[in-house]
């Protein structure tokens, strides 16, 4: 990741894979057509953030992916709360789209550029809507779900949708390329969903597992060797996690704002607070519920 700019109280980021995308999109679709693409994608992402704010939140960071980006939103947006923000990027790019072709019937002349922006909108409104990990619909479809099944349960079904998506448009754009009507833009799509399908079910299960088996460790008499990490009270249980695994460290020192000690979490409440109340609960809620 690289940080862009500061936004207010958000950082923007972009992962690596922003640039090479943007190149091969360039090569493959034109600079045109790419510039419409971003302006269509930053329009998406407006509608995220600037809904997150308006309902009280304090986005942290965005991140920019290759298709899309990620909201780091302070306490959360967890379960049914998150539908507004979730759903907001969608119907934003949904209104771009019906702007775009209302001037594309008073204006005809702009149709150079108002036709493939519709279009653009339009194509990423649908695709977002999609259930499937990490898109909007997927993030919906996990928040509709979480209190049936759980939110670990609900974030492996969006996962494994995503998987069965990917994998059928891949198969698609292969038999589209033998046909000579294969799109560079769809092969892309389809290794983005399987890449983040697989990275969403296989890295959480690591993860939980190497806590269970040093929880196992433990109980056996055997020793682990214990490694602090220092974290933010608004941060996840799920970040706590991932953050853990990258770093291979079994206690939490949760501190506010201003560096002060709220209290610590070791790997036994961490996992427990994952398992009974999801990935979405902060760390300060963790500590005062311990």
């Amino acid at each position: 990741m690289k940080r862009l700019l500061l936004l207010g109280e958000t950082e923007i980021w972009a992962h690596w894979t922003v640039l090479p995308a943007v190149l091969f999109l360039t090569v493959a679709e034109g600079p045109r057509r790419v510039g419409l693409g971003l302006l269509a994608l930053l329009l998406h992402e407006l509608g995220h953030l600037l809904t997150a704010r308006g309902l009280g939140h304090r986005v942290r960071s965005l991140e920019l992916w290759p298709f899309g980006a990620a909201l780091s939103v302070e306490g959360g947006t967890g379960g049914r709360g998150s539908l507004p923000v979730t759903l907001a990027g969608p119907l934003c790019g949904l209104a771009a789209a019906g702007m775009s072709l209302l001037l594309l019937r008073l204006v005809p002349q702009t149709g150079g550029v108002m036709e493939p922006f519709f279009l653009m909108n339009l194509t990423l409104s649908a695709v977002n809507l999609l259930p499937a990990e990490p898109l909007d619909g997927g993030r919906a479809l996990s928040a509709l779900l979480a209190r049936p099944l759980g939110a670990r349960r609900a974030r492996r079904c969006t996962a494994w949708t995503g998987l069965l998506l990917g994998g059928a448009l891949l198969a698609l754009g292969v038999y589209g390329a033998f046909l000579g009507v294969g799109s560079e833009s769809a092969l892309l799509f389809a290794g983005f969903l399987l890449f983040s399908g697989i990275r969403a079910i296989w890295g959480e299960d690591r993860a939980l597992e190497e806590l269970i088996d040093r929880q196992a460790s433990l109980r056996a008499g055997r020793p682990v060797e214990v490694r602090e990490a220092a974290l933010l009270g608004d941060r996840t249980a799920g970040e706590a996690l991932r953050a853990l695994r990258r770093g291979r460290y079994t206690l939490i020192r949760v501190v506010d704002g201003e560096g002060r000690m709220i209290g610590t979490l070791d790997e036994g409440a961490l996992l427990q607070g994952l398992l009974r109340r999801g990935e979405n609960i902060t760390l300060r809620e963790l500590v005062f519920s311990v």
